[in-house]
């Protein structure tokens, strides 16, 4: 059980004299179910409990003379390392699917953070403040159709669709800008980069994280600096952005943006 004796029957192992708990040694006890006659003494209910569910359990027990072997409960090889040990750690956590997807993907740290948020629906949209009795926009500061929150702002938005479809169709991804039907972000995400060639994942990964950051500054402009919707703003932000990003070393992002980059700003 993985358990001590002391830690299974205290008030029994108290009723054995000390003298003999150091001189009696297991093999002594088992022979013969010896072990009772070494208490002394009478028991209390709790004890004469403990005492009946040891006896349960030492019934079947016998000792053998082989060499004692340590199994290591938390991996199926029962062979201790570091990994198992690591992930024993996180049992019983929440998952979060697109870890790898994210955090592996070449972009600024801000970047990333931001979309963990965004997948998890933290980012400070009009229904989160709207929850907390925050002053919010009434609709989409960008469509001005639909009531804001993360995933549509990402996503379904047709200001945002738009602006998907004229970045990712140069690059001959144009079957994988999200339709209105789409439910989140994260799972347009996952399909879109399922359905392209592998060579291509990681390029398509930092474009859509760059898209993503992109589209969350253009709203905050409009929000908070009294900007008007653009989507050649947007696309101009996003070409500025990706040359940076390639001169800081996408180089993924820059093979697959290669020849393209500046007609994204065109009407």
């Amino acid at each position: 059980m993985g358990c001590s004796i002391v830690e299974i029957a205290p008030v029994v192992v108290d009723a054995v004299p000390l003298k003999i708990r150091k001189q009696r040694t297991v093999a002594q006890a088992l022979q013969n179910q010896s072990w009772p006659t070494d208490i002394q003494g009478g028991l209390s209910l709790i004890g004469l409990f403990e005492y009946l569910q040891l006896w349960d359990m030492l019934l079947d027990t016998t000792l053998s003379q082989d060499e004692d072997v340590h199994i290591w409960r938390l991996d199926s090889s029962g062979i201790f390392s570091s990994k198992s040990a690591y992930r024993a750690f996180f049992n019983g956590a929440i998952t979060f699917e697109h870890w790898r997807r994210l955090w592996k993907s070449w972009a600024p740290a801000k970047c990333k953070v931001f979309l963990w948020l965004a997948i998890r629906n933290r980012c400070w949209t009009a229904d989160r403040l709207a929850r907390r009795g925050l002053p919010h926009p009434s609709m989409c500061p960008l469509c001005d159709q639909e009531e804001e929150n993360i995933q549509h702002l990402l996503t379904t938005c047709v200001f945002s669709r738009e602006f998907w479809f004229r970045i990712l169709t140069p690059m001959g991804f144009q079957g994988r800008v999200p339709s209105r039907h789409e439910v989140s972000f994260a799972d347009w995400w996952r399909k879109a980069v399922k359905k392209v060639p592998k060579e291509t994942r990681k390029g398509l990964n930092s474009t859509i994280i760059l898209g993503a950051w992109v589209i969350w500054k253009h709203r905050n402009a409009c929000v908070f600096d009294g900007a008007r919707p653009c989507i050649n703003s947007l696309l101009r932000a996003f070409r500025d952005e990706q040359h940076l990003w390639c001169l800081a070393g996408a180089r993924r992002l820059r093979t697959l943006g290669h020849g393209q980059v500046g007609e994204l700003g065109n009407p």
